[in-house]
């Protein structure tokens, strides 16, 4: 009897406490909001914070480029301006250039680019072509434009107009990227293009560089497996007819399997690029120390930089620039898997890739991991239009990663970086 009792009272107590949850509960409805709301702002704060984080670093690590360019060059240069901070002038600046555009683009409307993007790309491919006839010869290449103390290299520009372009052909056609011929196809007659044009400069490097780039985006927004297949064979394709008829191509290639099989020729810069790195040891001859910029090492201050470094600061010294460089993709990564966006989401990703595969492609060459291929350490190595367009870059991903929503669909966007 007292069980019974006592279970009768426990479930009416449990009852009356459910009936007042309840009714606290339809009362203050609008306090269960709160919660929602918190972890949109939080999320503002961390994207915020990640973004300040992200450009304080890479701006760091462009100072630290300016010093070295200036370090590995001064000598260089000295021979033949009678001025050894000539190019460290010059790429401060490229910088303050670049600095001014990167707030610029911080305020750019997304939306004027994506319907606009055809036609970014359509002045891209005029430069292209004009370059061939106009443009300024170099090495037996031509490549730049010559508009005063500036030299503006249009292939530098794909890096714009070409990722807008492809950010806004996935999120149009993000269902039919399986299909053939209305998914895949007509990317790769607009990657044809770029690749015949950037080839006659004549530029292979970079005809390779959009070949990977493509595949990875493709292979990003998934692409079926025997379309990504058929992108390596036509890569390899493209690399062999254009080294075959350019047989200074073919002496790169034999250079990088066997480099002091022409010590004096073509595997000159490689051998001295892995000296540099030799004489470096783990903790480096110290900085202003190293001896390979002193005449033994071409394009110290563009292409081999981190050759410079390796050779200055050792192997700690250039674990630690890939560390930095590692901790910005985690941040630039976190922020890229929020984005839900069609557009906002294939500027993001683009550009990641196009920051990682330069810095892979750039140091992979400079260890001999890679053939020769004239690339430069994005913010590091000296250069003016690529500074310039890597800035205008990260003002995109910025901007970009503004469009970001929570899962409770309030927008992360804010008005600081």
């Amino acid at each position: 009897m007292y069980a019974i009792c006592s279970g009768s009272l426990k479930e009416r107590v449990n009852l009356n406490l459910f009936t007042m949850a309840k009714k606290i509960r339809k009362k203050f409805h609008y306090l269960m909001r709160l919660p929602k709301w918190l972890k949109a702002h939080t999320v503002q704060l961390d994207l915020r914070k990640e973004r300040r984080f992200i450009f304080m670093t890479i701006f760091a690590l462009t100072l630290f480029g300016v010093l070295m360019i200036y370090e590995s060059s001064s000598i260089y240069v000295y021979q033949t301006t009678d001025d050894p901070a000539y190019f460290f002038k010059r790429q401060f600046m490229f910088l303050l250039i670049g600095l001014g555009l990167f707030f610029l683009t911080l305020f750019v409307d997304l939306e004027f680019l994506r319907r606009h993007n055809k036609e970014i790309l359509a002045v891209t491919f005029i430069l292209l072509a004009l370059v061939l006839v106009l443009g300024k010869k170099a090495g037996g290449a031509r490549r730049w434009f010559q508009l005063g103390w500036i030299n503006l290299q249009p292939s530098e520009l794909l890096k714009i107009s070409f990722l807008l372009y492809c950010a806004d052909y996935f999120r149009r056609r993000s269902n039919l990227i399986r299909n053939f011929f209305r998914g895949v196809f007509p990317l790769w007659i607009v990657l044809g293009v770029i690749c015949v044009l950037v080839a006659l400069q004549p530029d292979l490097g970079s005809a390779i560089f959009w070949i990977m780039w493509t595949f990875l985006m493709l292979f990003l927004y998934r692409a079926k497996r025997r379309y990504l297949v058929f992108i390596i064979i036509l890569g390899i394709v493209f690399s062999f007819f254009l080294i075959k008829f350019y047989p200074y191509r073919f002496r790169r290639i034999t250079a990088y399997l066997d480099p002091f099989a022409d010590p004096q020729g073509a595997g000159f810069q490689l051998i001295q690029s892995q000296i540099a790195y030799g004489e470096g040891g783990i903790f480096g001859v110290g900085f202003g120390e190293g001896k390979q910029k002193l005449f033994f090492l071409p394009a110290a201050h563009t292409d081999f930089i981190f050759s410079i470094i390796a050779e200055e600061f050792g192997l700690w010294g250039s674990f630690g620039i890939l560390s930095i460089f590692f901790v910005i993709f985690h941040k630039m990564f976190r922020i890229a898997q929020r984005a839900r966006e069609g557009f906002a989401r294939g500027i993001l990703w683009g550009i990641i890739l196009v920051f990682f595969l330069e810095i892979a492609i750039n140091i992979g060459v400079s260890c001999g991991l890679f053939p020769t291929k004239g690339l430069s350490l994005p913010f590091i190595s000296y250069g003016g239009s690529n500074l310039i367009v890597h800035y205008i870059l990260l003002g995109l991903f910025f901007n970009a990663s503004r469009k970001i929503r929570t899962e409770g669909g309030i927008s992360a966007s804010v008005t600081g970086m």
